[in-house]
């Protein structure tokens, strides 16, 4: 699990070097700005930011404001863009190209489509980068590579997310199309493109688009395999990708000729597949491609089917059954905790009278001065999320900050809608 170190935090408009110590949760820094009195700092003499209702800490010493001005300095010259950080990883042997995303030096990580071989070097990165990996994506169910989702997930306890047509065991949380995808600072919007595999997905972001296998640079992924369907394929490229903004830079999932990057524009008129007036055009080329299948394919598919936290690892920890909770519902002895982001709750409700603690700050809430810390003095804390792997883990962070108290639902919101639960619509 990764140590969350202070973040610091700096703006030019307020003159000089105004340096900050976010406390563990997340405030953007136009609040920061607006509930501080801006004070510039001397150098000369101790600084003094006298905080309102934020609750930041400071560095109110000269020796702590020197090495902090001293870190920044070091993080403007190497970490780049302060507003977003972006990396392109190759992995050589699929070629394969994984994608690193955050809105700013010291704050959350989501990865694209990443490597099992390359986890150490992922890892390695976001602890240099001071980064905390909150999502890991999966564009689809990849053949020619195993995924690292499930070594990362045990590894930082990220959220593991792919479109909910996936054929995966488990997976944390499962997207639709157009559905927003959320990190702090940053938003990608999900696309549902299938053709090149039924569960592929794109994803859209501001002047960007990661494209999976859909859209290759002057070329499309393969659609003899995996529930492929070059129909559909074209509509994807056609009806969707082709008709965002010609600006757009596409971000594929693989290069075999070792180019990184190219446009909707660039796409439309230079990429071979593409010339055809008809999908019928299209499907007689992808028909005729006849590729050998991937060297990996038999090892990969079945690996990345089964990348979630299978059920018999559900029970690792303290759980209550469903048949157990609707056997005394609603005079349940325990209070019910949905851990579900906010985006879950609205398309598939909730479980009558759960209280609200998102997974992606959940530490906040297990801490001595939490809501959570609270319930657990008096009586039991049930925890779920969709299909149970996010709850799991939620047990383990609460167990570790000293709350024993805590249980979750295997299976999750999808086990207790199967078995007749009363669910709660929100409005």
């Amino acid at each position: 699990m990764q140590t969350k170190r202070p973040l610091i935090r700096f703006d030019s408009k307020v003159g000089n070097a105004v340096v900050y110590a976010q406390a563990q949760g997340v405030t953007p820094i136009s609040n920061i700005l607006n509930n501080y009195r801006r004070t510039r700092v001397d150098r000369r003499t101790e600084h003094n930011l006298r905080p309102t209702t934020t609750p930041l800490q400071e560095y109110r010493d000269r020796d702590a404001f020197r090495q902090a001005q001293s870190r920044l300095n070091k993080l403007k010259r190497t970490k780049g863009d302060f507003k977003m950080l972006f990396r392109q990883l190759f992995d050589k042997t699929s070629s394969t190209y994984t994608y690193l995303l955050a809105s700013r030096v010291g704050g959350e990580a989501l990865l694209i489509d990443p490597v099992f071989e390359h986890t150490n070097r992922y890892l390695k990165l976001l602890e240099e980068l001071d980064l905390k990996l909150v999502k890991v994506v999966d564009t689809h169910i990849h053949a020619d590579h195993v995924s690292a989702m499930g070594t990362l997930r045990d590894a930082t306890r990220c959220t593991t997310v792919m479109g909910e047509q996936s054929p995966a065991d488990v997976v944390s949380m499962r997207v639709r199309d157009n559905d927003p995808l959320t990190i702090e600072g940053l938003t990608l919007t999900a696309l549902h493109t299938p053709g090149h595999t039924a569960e592929s997905y794109s994803f859209l972001m501001d002047d960007r688009v990661f494209t999976g296998d859909t859209l290759l640079i002057r070329g499309t992924g393969r659609t003899d395999f995996q529930n492929g369907d070059p129909y559909d394929q074209y509509h994807s490229l056609f009806e969707r990708l082709l008709k965002l903004p010609e600006h757009t830079m596409v971000y594929p999932g693989h290069d075999y000729k070792g180019d990184t990057v190219s446009t909707i524009a660039e796409e439309r008129h230079n990429n071979p597949r593409l010339q055809v007036n008809s999908a019928e055009e299209y499907a007689e080329i992808m028909n005729n491609l006849n590729l050998a299948n991937p060297a990996m394919m038999d090892v990969a598919v079945p690996e990345n089917l089964r990348l979630g936290l299978m059920m018999p690892a559900q029970h690792r920890v303290p759980v209550l059954e469903v048949d157990e909770i609707l056997a005394e519902w609603p005079a349940v002895d325990c209070h019910l905790v949905d851990i579900r982001e906010e985006s879950e709750r609205r398309r598939h409700g909730t479980i009558p009278n759960s209280i609200h603690a998102p997974y992606g700050h959940f530490d906040q809430y297990c801490r001595p001065s939490g809501p959570l810390a609270g319930l657990v003095k008096n009586s039991r804390v049930l925890l779920y999320c969709a299909i149970g792997e996010r709850s799991t883990l939620a047990v383990e962070i609460a167990n570790e900050l000293g709350l024993k108290n805590v249980a979750h639902i295997p299976g999750g919101f999808t086990a207790w809608q199967n078995a007749g639960g009363p669910v709660e619509k929100m409005e």
